[in-house]
């Protein structure tokens, strides 16, 4: 893999097809140093020297740290999206909806400090653009839970996605406390303050299913 970034992106995007080629090594290098270091420790300086970028050619692809990872979410999202999509020829059951999800890491991730950090975007178009692409997307996985629940409403299937949202951002939190919590956690004294994403992502699941 970086043997194909560093080729290309040596040389200037012009059609549009490099400019797209461009963006997406971006994008991949973005979602490698968030896995490894977590959003605070990326820098968007260090990236570029990284893709062999000046930091102007980066910035022309993304204005500024919270456009980029924004724009990583989206395409998260969009995997996620297809994941639930292949679900939709066998029964839902809560585990596999639960596993399904928390096998896309990188969008459980940034939705959990999507309102926190990320959204604190200034430009007012680029981030009207940005929810009316999560509306789409909040639509289309309605369609889903229509699909699976038939008897549902449309306003009740996005309810749904909504609750399965919000459940997700909490599950998250709380299964991932900090370094300093995770070595207090492996204390046997707090063991049964230790949470697992899967398993807390399952139990609501069972009830935002039921109802």
């Amino acid at each position: 893999m970086n043997t194909i970034v560093n080729t290309a992106i040596k040389k200037r995007a012009i059609s549009p097809e490099q400019k797209q080629l461009r963006r997406q090594q971006i994008l991949s290098t973005a979602k490698l140093a968030l896995g490894e270091h977590g959003y605070e420790q990326v820098v968007l300086s260090q990236l570029a020297e990284q893709l062999e970028l000046s930091k102007p050619a980066l910035y022309r692809y993304f204005a500024n740290k919270e456009s980029l990872f924004m724009a990583l979410y989206l395409e998260e999202a969009k995997q996620l999206l297809l994941g639930l999509e292949r679900l939709s020829q066998q029964n839902l059951k809560p585990r596999v909806l639960a596993e399904t999800i928390a096998a896309q890491p990188t969008f459980c991730y940034l939705s959990a400090i999507l309102h926190t950090v990320l959204e604190k975007q200034e430009n007012i178009e680029q981030a009207i653009s940005f929810k009316r692409e999560l509306k789409t997307m909040a639509e289309q996985l309605a369609k889903l839970f229509l699909h699976w629940s038939p008897q549902l409403s449309q306003q009740q299937a996005l309810t749904k996605v909504m609750f399965l949202y919000q459940a997700v951002i909490g599950c998250w939190h709380t299964s991932h406390p900090s370094s300093t919590m995770q070595q207090v956690m492996q204390n046997e004294e707090f063991e049964i303050l230790r949470l697992d994403f899967v398993d807390s992502l399952s139990l609501l699941l069972v009830k935002l299913l039921a109802d």
